[in-house]
Parts: C-alpha cells; structure tokens; sequence
C-alpha cells in the first residue's frame, strides 16, 4: 500500500512540473488540504497522513506573514518482533498553528509552527499471547514542524517537512482551494 500511495504521490508530482508557471504563495482566507508520507519518531515507521490548513491573517497584522491555523492525521504501524512478537499502531490527530514567510519568489511557502494534538497507540501479539491481552493507550502530543510548499500551479504544491512530536520528516502533495 505504501508503495502505491508513493508512486502516486511521484506521479501527480510530475504530471504537475510540465504545468504552468505558478504564482500562489499562502493567502489569507484560503484552504489547502493533501495528503503526506514520512518518517515517524517511533521505530522508525513510515507514517501515512492528511493534513488542512487555512489562512486566518493578512500581511501585516501580525508581523511580515501570514498566519493559517489546520489539523493533520497520521497513521503508522511497525512490527516489534525481536522483543516480543508483535505490532505496534499508531494514530495522532492533532491542531496547528503555522506562520508563513512572504517571499518575493510566489512559487515558495516557507512556514514555521506547532501542532498540539493526541496520540492513540495499541499492542497487538503476533503470538500465544494473541488473545490474552491487546492494550491500548492515549496521550497528548506537543510537536513541531519546519516546512516548504513549492507550487507548481496556483493552486497545486508540493510540500516538505521536518519536525518532532508527530513525524520528522514528511513530503507531500497539497491543494489550494
């Protein structure tokens, strides 16, 4: 599944690079949504997530960026099975806050921010133990993420991230509606 989800990341990428000149930096009272892969911070697993942002301030109200508040939703699972045989998934949900460089280059989206959110991680045994005990737990998360988009249209990007708390490194692809 991981590897259809990137090859179909790679090729809307590039179906995209032959396309227009783009002049779409972050704006105000817009939306972008997309999808992301990654690396989590948790056994090294490759994440699967969405993510939404908007754009809540104009240029000028609160410094030379704009502001743009979202969520995001990761997913990942990696088998433990050196230790004690089984898998471990997680779920994070979380909230964020981002603040936007403007830069002449419209084409670039340099942003900076938190995600305060919560995490959700089960045990599931891979072996005589299967049935006896699968436990579950849950806590609050603080992360935070260092980001560029680069569009190739107005209103398609690509996006790169590292950070902590949810995902250190994720790519990705985001539409500007």
């Amino acid at each position: 599944m991981i590897s259809k989800l990137s090859t179909a990341l790679f090729a809307a990428l590039m179906v995209t690079v032959l396309a227009s000149r783009a002049n779409a930096q972050f704006e105000n009272q817009k939306n972008y949504a997309g999808a992301h892969i990654g690396l989590s911070g948790v056994g090294s697993a490759l994440t699967l997530g969405l993510d939404y942002e908007r754009g809540i301030t104009n240029v000028g109200e609160v410094g030379p960026g704009i502001i743009g508040i979202g969520g995001l939703f990761d997913y990942f699972s990696y088998g433990d099975n050196a230790t004690y045989g089984g898998t471990w998934t997680y779920m994070d949900f979380g909230v964020s806050g981002m603040y936007h460089f403007v830069l002449d280059n419209k084409k670039l989206d340099p942003f900076l921010g938190l995600v305060l959110g919560y995490e959700i991680a089960s045990w599931k045994w891979n072996t005589a133990y299967s049935g006896a005990y699968s436990p579950t737990a849950g806590g609050f998360a603080l992360g935070g993420s260092a980001g560029i988009r680069y569009f190739f249209t107005d209103n398609l990007a690509a996006q790169a991230r590292v950070g902590f708390g949810f995902y250190i490194l994720a790519v990705g692809v985001d539409y500007k509606f």
